[in-house]
């Protein structure tokens, strides 16, 4: 009868044992030197050998020439070992032989010496499922067992086994198969069955086999079935369900020259072809981690798991990255790769990863950003500067000489292009240049500051800092702060009143809002002035009270300095006299304001009527 790949060509003899010298030289050298030992313990991940490594142990321990280092492989007790016929070598599948009656039946089998050969070799497969009483009833038995019994224990999960049991035996570690290894095996393999097979294919089937060697066989056994003896790299990976090598080549390209758009392609094309989105990004993750190796330490055979023509594709595409973006994508892809496992919505979570792998060299690492955030606190020379500037012109910015340091500091010459962290950090932090008063300038804005300053302000203690850029960025954010939770609390006519930050003064234990006595005030219901007293206190967090007062700007403050022109004054108080003369229609008309209201709302005022007192 046929006999398939994986076990036409499982090993026969030590040296056949592929990538697991460090067991197969141990084993060896223990029965050269007669020290065989009653326990061991094959543990590793599927396909790497552990059951085929406990048949050639018991074939040595029982060949017709041994114990030997390698058996002979034709005494009958080789041949039937390896037919798995043989009387004195017993092998248990513990997944259905795993409670204390079957471990009891193993024993009372122990107690009886071989039938012909020289050992009886117990091999136990999955032993990690033998549950805790099993374990506790062989626990005496595996310590001490007749001299002519050996126990292998073959397991995938060895952390699964108590401490009683790992300290009775000697456990073996079996790694993973290397890409290199299993692409020559298959390479030999295909040589042997008249298979013509190409680099592509092969590579296909390697990266299929996950570093199991006889996953690997059985995907080489699929794939001749499929397509006969002759194997082609794009039929074997439409069959394995592994996209072309140019299309993952094309996601990088994307990425590289920011096309979001072909980004988005790609994903509509492996839907449409029935790709499987997870496997399609594992892929990813590989080509993305030689990518990162070949930029790292070159075109190395060794490290790079791919074939020597996809080497030198991989090194050239790498060049075209730094290290660091390689590092970034490669992250974003292990995200990625764990979300679609879970996802709802694959597609859509696949787009958003890939899409993030072209904004990837947009991004700051956050110790760049603290460094130059470091970086911008002025010197102690910058520093008394500062200060100096400070008392030799009252009206300039404290803060501006900060913030243009601050922002030149983030521009990084190096950078060609900021990202949208810098440029809106740089924005916040970035004060409006004020210039240096003239004398002229100086005269008129200090009679503006006496004229402007409400006298109750004075006498109140309320701060003064009111006008337009002199508001602190934290009485700012109060502000923002109580607008937000006026809108949030459905009192959004409330909102849009007071929504002029520069028309707030800030005090100890008041808070005064400045409006233009347009009678909206005075109707305000007290159940809202209650609820504005209430919030404001809270995002102050101190208890205040809020009060309204009428604008400084209209025409009832009070009268210029003494500083002003007496030329100057005159002219002020003809026009106000003119004004005064006027009819109630052309002094409203007349006023600043209303000209400005009626410009915004692109509407003229048409009822004008007294207030009544």
């Amino acid at each position: 009868m046929y006999q398939v790949i994986a076990r036409t060509w499982r090993p026969q003899r030590f040296a056949e044992v592929i990538g697991q010298s460090h067991v197969t030289q141990t084993l060896q050298n223990a029965i050269r030197m007669n020290r065989i030992g009653h326990g061991y313990i094959f543990s590793g991940q599927r396909g790497v050998g552990k059951t085929t490594l406990a048949r050639l142990l018991a074939k040595s321990l029982n060949c017709k020439l041994g114990p030997a280092p390698e058996p002979c492989g034709e005494c009958d007790s080789c041949q039937e070992v390896a037919a798995g016929r043989s009387v004195d070598v017993l092998e248990i599948d513990a997944a259905s032989n795993r409670g204390i009656d079957a471990v009891r039946e193993l024993r009372e089998n122990a107690r009886y010496a071989p039938a012909r050969d020289r050992y009886k070799v117990f091999i136990i497969d999955e032993a990690h499922q033998i549950t805790p009483e099993g374990f506790n009833a062989l626990l005496k038995t595996l310590e001490e067992p007749p001299p002519h019994v050996v126990f292998i224990l073959a397991t995938t999960e060895a952390h699964q086994f108590p401490a009683t049991i790992l300290s009775r035996c000697q456990h073996f570690s079996f790694r993973a198969v290397s890409f290199p290894e299993i692409y020559a095996h298959l390479e030999k393999v295909c040589a042997a069955e008249n298979v013509a097979a190409d680099p592509q294919a092969l590579s296909a089937l390697t990266a299929a086999g996950e570093g199991s060697m006889r996953d690997a066989l059985s995907r080489l056994e699929q794939a001749i079935t499929a397509f006969g003896s002759r194997l082609e790299g794009d039929s074997v990976r439409r069959l394995l369900g592994s996209a072309p090598s140019r299309m993952i080549e094309q996601v990088f390209e994307a990425a590289l020259s920011q096309d979001r758009r072909k980004i988005l392609e790609i994903v509509d094309h492996l839907v449409a072809e029935g790709y499987q989105l997870p496997h399609f990004c594992g892929q990813l993750v590989r080509t993305a981690r030689n990518l990162l190796v070949a930029r790292v330490s070159g075109s190395n055979p060794n490290l790079l798991e791919a074939p020597p023509e996809e080497i030198e594709r991989w090194t050239a595409l790498a060049e075209q990255f730094s290290e660091e973006r390689l590092m970034r994508m490669l992250g974003i892809l292990l995200e990625l790769h764990e979300e679609l496992r879970v996802s709802m919505e694959p597609r859509f979570q696949m787009e958003l990863g890939l899409l993030k792998l072209v904004d990837a060299e947009r991004l700051v690492a956050i110790e760049e950003v603290l460094g130059r955030m470091g970086q911008a606190a002025p010197s102690s020379a910058e520093t008394s500067g500062l200060s100096v500037r400070e008392s030799s012109t009252s009206k300039s910015s404290p803060t501006s000489f900060r913030a243009s340091s601050s922002a030149s500091s983030l521009r990084s010459p190096a950078a060609s292009r900021p990202s949208p962290f810098e440029q809106d950090l740089a924005r916040k932090r970035q004060a409006p240049t004020q210039t240096e008063p003239t004398p002229a300038d100086q005269r008129d804005e200090g009679s503006r500051d006496e004229a402007d300053t409400p006298p109750e302000a004075v006498s109140r203690g309320v701060s003064s800092r009111v006008v337009s850029g002199d508001l602190p960025s934290r009485e700012v954010a109060w502000v923002h702060e109580v607008l937000r939770r006026l809108e949030e609390g459905s009192k959004p006519v409330l909102a849009s009143l007071l929504a002029d930050h520069e028309r707030w003064e800030f005090g100890e234990s008041e808070v005064r809002i400045r409006l233009s006595d347009s009678g909206i005030v005075r109707v305000l219901p007290d159940a809202d002035r209650k609820f504005l007293d209430g919030l404001v206190s809270d995002v102050l967090d101190r208890k205040v009270r809020v009060q309204f007062a009428e604008d400084w700007k209209g025409p009832s403050s009070p009268p210029a300095a003494p500083s002003a022109s007496s030329s100057e004054g005159r002219d002020v108080s003809r026009s106000a006299a003119k004004i005064s003369e006027l009819p109630l229609d052309g002094r409203v008309r007349s006023d600043p304001e209303v000209a400005e209201f009626e410009s915004l709302f692109g509407k003229r005022v048409t009822d004008i009527r007294p207030r009544k007192d």
